[in-house]
Formats: C-alpha cells, sequence, structure tokens
C-alpha cells in the first residue's frame, strides 16, 4: 500500500496554500458583485476487508482451480487500502444587477415590468480524484482490464457498460461507452446559473437551478424534484446531500397570494417546470467489477456467462456472446417534461403547511433483461467484432495473424476466439442487453412543521404518494429465459415468446421528524446540543400475494440467473437440471426481498465546543429490519476559512438492501477544506 500520510500532507499544504480570510471577495466599490468558493481535499481509508460471502475456490473440468468463483464474489480490496483522494471545488459569483435596471421604469412602457429586485448566479461544481493515478493499485488495474484477472487463465471477458437514449444501439455496440475515469476520476459541470427577477409578490428564477421540496435527513427518500448522484453510493451517506444533488435547466415561478387574511399568513404558490426538450438529465448509474469503493459489492455480470464449464457446471455459456448493461436515457422530447406546484401557507401563525403535485423520475433504475435473444443474433449473423471488454475494434486476428471473417462460407463466426493487436481476445459477438431504465411518475405530497409546547420541540410531517412507480420482479423483468431461442424451447414446457416488462408500485412514503435544542452541562457548559430525529418510511400499496417485489441485487453467494430444477419438463427435474442451460431461470429467493413495509430512524446529535473551534457530531440511521449504519464527525475549526474534520462510515447488517447494500465499505474520511463566504 502506498503511504496515505504523504498524499494527506501534499492534500493540507495544497488547501493551507489557498486560505484567506472569511468574507468573499467583492469585485466593485459598491459590493454588487462578489465570488466565493468551498474547496476541500478528502482522503477515504477503507478500513474493511471486501465481502466474501460466495468467494470459494471452484474446479474447472480441466483441472485449473481457480482460488475464487467470480461468477459469486466480487472484486477484492483490504481494510487500509486508500479508496478515495476527492479535490472538490465549488467557485460561486453573485451579481446585484438591480442598481442597473432603476432607468427601465422612467421608461414609458417598460415601468410594468421593471424589476424591484434583479439577481444572477453563477456556480461552478467539479473535483478530480486521484483513485487511478497514485492511490492503491488495484483501481487502476480493475480500469485497465476490470475483472478480466479474476478468470485467469481464461478471458472470458467483461461486461460493457454504456448508455444511449436509442436501446437499439446496444445491439450493434454503437452506444457511448461509460468511461470510468471521467465518472470516478474527474466531474465538471455548471452547477447553477440562474437570473432571479421579482416584482410586487411575483418573483422568477429561469436557468439552472435545484429545487428542494420535501424532507432530507441525511438519506434524502421524499426530497426528489432532482435527481442525486449515485457515484459515490447512498446520498447523505458517504457524500453531503446538497453536493449531490444535480441541478436542472428549470423556470420557477413564485407568487404570494396573501400576507394576511383571517387564519391564514404568508401564502404563496410556487410552480417549476424542466422541458423535456431541453433537459432529461438522470443520475449516472454505478459501474461494478471493482473500479471503485463506492459500489454495490457484486460480481462482473459477464462472469454468470462465461465461467465454466466446473464440477457443478458442466454446460458453459457460448463465447459468441457479450453482456451489456446500458443506461436506458429519456429522450429529450415534451412527453419527459418535469414540473410541479405547490401551495403553501401559515395557518394560524403557527402551523406551516403546504401540498403538491409534481412528476419527475424514479431515483434508482430498474432493470429490464432483453427479451431478443443472443443466440438467434449471433447465428444470424447479426453481431459485431469486439474485444473482451465489448469495445468496437476494427482488427481480431487468429493464431495464424489472419483476419477473422464475420462469415465463413456462409456460416457466423460468432464464438471463434482471436487477439487484438494489443493482445485482447476478440470475436464476433452478439449483446445480450440489459438496459437500466426510468420513467416518469406522478407524486402527490403533504406537510406540516409547527413548534410543540408538549415536546418543546419542532415537529415536522410529511407524506408522499407516489403513483406507477418502475418496480421490480425477478421473473417479470430478468427472465432468462428470454434468452433461450424460441426454436430450442419445445419439450421444455417454455412458452415461444417470453417477453420482459417492467411492473409498476404505487408507494406511501412518510416522515415524522422532530428537532429540539437543549442543555447538558456536564458534557458541554456552555453551549446546547442540536437533537434531529426522523423516521421514514415505506408501504408498497402494489405488493399482493401474487406480485413479490424485490431489490434488482443478488444476495451475496447467489447467481441472478440460475439452472434449477423447474419441471417444465423431464430435463429440468432433479439433479440433471443445474447442467441444463434450459432449466435457468431467474430463482426470487436469490434477490433481497423488499418489504412491503420498510422504515427507518435517522439520529443526528450536534453541538460547539471550545468556543466554536471543535463540533463533534454524530448520525446514526437504524433500520427496522436489522441494518445500521453509523457516522461519526469531528470539525475543528482553525480559522474561519480553514477547517479540518475526521468521518467515520460504519454499516453493518444482515440484509443488503438500502444502506445495507454498502456493506463492507466502512471507511474514514480525513478531509480539509477551505471556505470565502
Amino acid at each position: 500500500m502506498r503511504t496515505w500520510a504523504g498524499w494527506l500532507a501534499l492534500g493540507v499544504a495544497v488547501v493551507l496554500g489557498c486560505e484567506a480570510t472569511s468574507e468573499a471577495y467583492y469585485l466593485d466599490s459598491g459590493r454588487n458583485f462578489d465570488v466565493r468558493l468551498r474547496a476541500y481535499s478528502q482522503l477515504g481509508i477503507l478500513t474493511q476487508d471486501s465481502l466474501t460471502t460466495g468467494c470459494v475456490p471452484v474446479k474447472l473440468l480441466n483441472g485449473t482451480v481457480l482460488p475464487i468463483d467470480p461468477r459469486t464474489c466480487p472484486p477484492p480490496y483490504n481494510a487500509g487500502d486508500l479508496g478515495q483522494n476527492r479535490n472538490f471545488y465549488n467557485p460561486e459569483f453573485d451579481a446585484k444587477l438591480t442598481d442597473y435596471t432603476k432607468g427601465a421604469a422612467e421608461v414609458p412602457g417598460l415601468k410594468w415590468i421593471a424589476p424591484e429586485e434583479l439577481k444572477f448566479r453563477f456556480a461552478w461544481w467539479g473535483f478530480y480524484d486521484g483513485l487511478y493515478d497514485y492511490l492503491n493499485p488495484e483501481w487502476a488495474a480493475h480500469l485497465r482490464n476490470g475483472a478480466n484477472d479474476r478468470f485467469a487463465p481464461a478471458q472470458f471477458g467483461i461486461t460493457r457498460f454504456s448508455q444511449t437514449s436509442n436501446i437499439n444501439r446496444s445491439y450493434t455496440f454503437t452506444d457511448q461507452n461509460k468511461n470510468p475515469r471521467k465518472i470516478y476520476g474527474t466531474r465538471n459541470r455548471i452547477n447553477e446559473l440562474y437570473l432571479d427577477y421579482t416584482k410586487g409578490p411575483v418573483f422568477v428564477r429561469v436557468g439552472r437551478q435545484a429545487i428542494s421540496w420535501g424532507e432530507s435527513d441525511t438519506i434524502a427518500l421524499l426530497d426528489v424534484q432532482n435527481p442525486f448522484d449515485l457515484t459515490l453510493g447512498a446520498p447523505g451517506f458517504f457524500q453531503d446531500v446538497d453536493e449531490a444533488r444535480i441541478p436542472l435547466w428549470t423556470l420557477r415561478t413564485t407568487v404570494k397570494l396573501v400576507d394576511n387574511w383571517k387564519f391564514i399568513s404568508s401564502g404563496f404558490v410556487d410552480a417549476y417546470v424542466v422541458p423535456g426538450i431541453i433537459d432529461t438529465t438522470v443520475p449516472i448509474n454505478p459501474i461494478t467489477y471493482g473500479i471503485s469503493p463506492f459500489n454495490p459489492s457484486v460480481p462482473n455480470p459477464q462472469g454468470s456467462l462465461f465461467i465454466g464449464p466446473t464440477t457443478n457446471q458442466q454446460i458453459n455459456q457460448d463465447t459468441s456472446l457479450h453482456t451489456v448493461v446500458v443506461d436506458h436515457l429519456p429522450e429529450n422530447t415534451w412527453a419527459n417534461t418535469r414540473w410541479g406546484a405547490r401551495l403553501q401557507g401559515l395557518l394560524f401563525r403557527d402551523y406551516t403547511v403546504q401540498g403538491w403535485f409534481f412528476r419527475t423520475f424514479n431515483q434508482q433504475p430498474v432493470p429490464l433483461l432483453s427479451s431478443v435473444p443472443g443466440f438467434t443474433l449471433a447465428t444470424k449473423g447479426k453481431t459485431t467484432l469486439v474485444d473482451d471488454r465489448g469495445f468496437r475494434t476494427p482488427i481480431c486476428l487468429d493464431d495464424n495473424g489472419n483476419r477473422i471473417p464475420q462469415f465463413l462460407n456462409g456460416t457466423s463466426t460468432a464464438g471463434t476466439q482471436g487477439l487484438t493487436p494489443a493482445g485482447r481476445t476478440c470475436g464476433w459477438k452478439a449483446p445480450v442487453v440489459t438496459s437500466l431504465n426510468r420513467r416518469l411518475e406522478s407524486v402527490i405530497g403533504l406537510a406540516g412543521t409547527w413548534y410543540s409546547d408538549l415536546l418543546n420541540g419542532i415537529i415536522r410531517t410529511e407524506a408522499e404518494y407516489f403513483i406507477d412507480e418502475l418496480a421490480f420482479i425477478p421473473g417479470v423483468n430478468l427472465n432468462p429465459r428470454s434468452q433461450i431461442p424460441a426454436q430450442f424451447r419445445q419439450g421444455f414446457g417454455y412458452k415461444k415468446n417470453i417477453i420482459n416488462t417492467m411492473p409498476t408500485a404505487d408507494y406511501l412514503r412518510w416522515v415524522i421528524a422532530y428537532d429540539r435544542f437543549f442543555f447538558f452541562r456536564p458534557l458541554n457548559p456552555t453551549n446546547s446540543f442540536v437533537l434531529s430525529m426522523a423516521y421514514n418510511s415505506q408501504y408498497n400499496l402494489s405488493e399482493t400475494a401474487g406480485k413479490d417485489f424485490r431489490s434488482p441485487q443478488a444476495k451475496p453467494g447467489k447467481s441472478q440467473a440460475q439452472s434449477v430444477p423447474t419441471g417444465l419438463s423431464p430435463s429440468c427435474r432433479g439433479k440433471k437440471a443445474f447442467n441444463t442451460l434450459f432449466c435457468v431461470t431467474a430463482v426470487p429467493t436469490n434477490f433481497e426481498d423488499q418489504y412491503k413495509y420498510e422504515g427507518f430512524l435517522t439520529t443526528a446529535l450536534q453541538t460547539d465546543m471550545m468556543h466554536g473551534k471543535l463540533s463533534p457530531r454524530v448520525a446514526i440511521i437504524t433500520d427496522v429490519s436489522g441494518i445500521f449504519a453509523f457516522q461519526p464527525t469531528v470539525t475543528y475549526r482553525v480559522n474561519d476559512s480553514f477547517l479540518l474534520s475526521a468521518t467515520y462510515l460504519a454499516i453493518a447488517g444482515s440484509r443488503v438492501f438500502g444502506i445495507g447494500t454498502f456493506m463492507n465499505h466502512d471507511m474514514v474520511q480525513l478531509r480539509a477544506t477551505v471556505q470565502l463566504n
């Protein structure tokens, strides 16, 4: 392991070099233009070895013994490995333009629209992570070869991860390849770019911005108007919620309806629209096979197709196939327009009440296995020349140095292996496509906040009804029988046409929260403690005896597709079914269950010590199913511009669901922050 102390010292030195006084830099004497900056360097040190469930040796029929079975075991890492050196920067520019528009009020015809207040804001969002350049070498090795080194001695290939709005491109390997270095190593974007206009009771904000209507305590459950970055695991745990929120090009209008009328005060209506013709941004889904320590611990999906034959699986999957996992991006059409409207007011001067309706895309993607059999594409010659990563290659040479043709004597050469000039395995292959999908859904919400004398604290309540959200049932979304060519199904009890679909479900999600300040003199004689507790719940209104909704992730040591006795035919009964390709199925119990009722409690406690220089904080997530997450943090304020912090992130439980998806990813995060504000 490379020395992390040296890299931390370097990061701290860089930040210290940028230190300045804690105030904005004004660009004019009237203080109408100012710049701010928040930047940090964060080092993540893993404190736990990778998941080992299912990591047992496997013996091939040729006698070769692989140390672990790559069909069920994710790529390894070790406690003490460096998993992150994120250098984040967020510069901001604000401009007050009101003074430059005062003359418009004196121009005939313009005084009715001359702004009372006009502002402009610009903010950048970007980072560089040394994950693949100078941290532990396994990350760069997986970036170069994916999980290929896990498949020695045979090079079976790794899954191709891509994205496209036209899924047909995935069948010809012409969709856009997802570059891990550009996703996990460095990214930049315009985070905010908008104009604020105020005239009487009307406020308008137009441009790239984020909208937050729902509650987002530690883990965002109801605050889903804007998508969240999923590449660093659960937003709010490994990454700050506000930093993970992805802004959209939005037109937002707020109109004040009443100042004070009977029992209502401060009433207003708020509405926004994100034109689908302009912006259909959704989160980037994680890439697996061990290229980032923040990804779910799952094996290379190609492993279930290409490893073997073994003593337990004597039939090997056809090498003419290549697995493609593609983010199916929403098309830029008006039909994919996101919008929402909210009505809010203060009742009896004590109760803040609001209700809303909005349209948004589901945050978590839902998988769908193609119903076009890859074998059929291969035999019909609908193949593409690709290497072991699924990248198109112009040259693939056989053992004699000759190019491998797509057809030989009128027969497809799919499955014939060769080598690229760079030495990678290649051949003419057909894709087995699994798309990750998002679709617009409707959400109805109600919320209320008030101060309770009885509980001496603030009560926050919110409930949202999600209508027709995409969901997952193993045998409906990922039925592997759809990949069996129709001509081979006779006698195995299969229908000729097996079409995978995406079911939908209605969910009721709600939160009840409690906030209060209190003193506990033995621990902190000068400052109060801030306690925030929120119980988050979800109820699946669509789950019945005939619908068993589950998580798309297989349990540790289990496969998403497995040949088992199904009883559909004589060949699919008894032990011989395990070696019969046509007995493959998606075993529901291999997938983590999504309970009809889910719930978890978030608890956060914070205080300031040493005259505000030291701020300890602890956040705890307790799931009713027995999943626990801990996030103690200590922040030391060197001065108003420079802060040092240390955070320990730990997850425990027996169920790989929700925050438990990231078990065995415990780490310590050390951060140095500079802020000019």
